[in-house]
């Protein structure tokens, strides 16, 4: 896996905890979408970045995904990586051609329903009782 993290001026400062935990989820949702063999660049944005986004995006001329990270909770932005990785795979499958609706069809619900099964996955399975205390999640199981 070639997955690189970058936090851009503006982001929330990130402790080793959190950190590690992004590189966790990362790892799982990369796995869980064959997606071991990409270069992956991610970018963390603060909140309310001069870019043309809604809370992330991919890019596939540069294969970059960015998720705003500023005022959100952690999983909440985690959740956007895996929309825009999900829509990293249907690029390398070659099924992004053109624009794309970006409320509904095939593409969008698809990363859409991809994200949410590997986020609540993640929560229930994957995270630790204290991983889940410490992100204020609760007892969730």
């Amino acid at each position: 896996m070639n997955a690189k993290l970058v936090m851009v001026k503006g982001c929330p400062e990130l402790d080793e905890f959190e950190l590690k935990l992004i590189a966790k989820y990362v790892k799982y949702c990369i796995e869980q979408l064959g997606l071991e063999k990409q270069d992956i660049k991610i970018r963390l944005l603060g909140k309310n970045p001069n870019e043309p986004i809604t809370t992330g995006c991919y890019n596939p001329s540069d294969k970059t995904i960015s998720s705003i990270a500023g005022g959100r909770h952690m999983i909440d932005y985690c959740r956007t990586i895996a929309h825009e990785l999900a829509h990293m795979k249907q690029d390398v499958d070659g099924r992004i051609n053109g624009k794309q609706e970006e409320i509904g069809g095939e593409i969008e619900d698809e990363a859409n329903v991809l994200s949410g099964r590997y986020t609540k996955h993640f929560i229930k399975n994957i995270l630790t009782a204290e991983e889940k205390q410490k992100l204020g999640l609760g007892s969730y199981k």
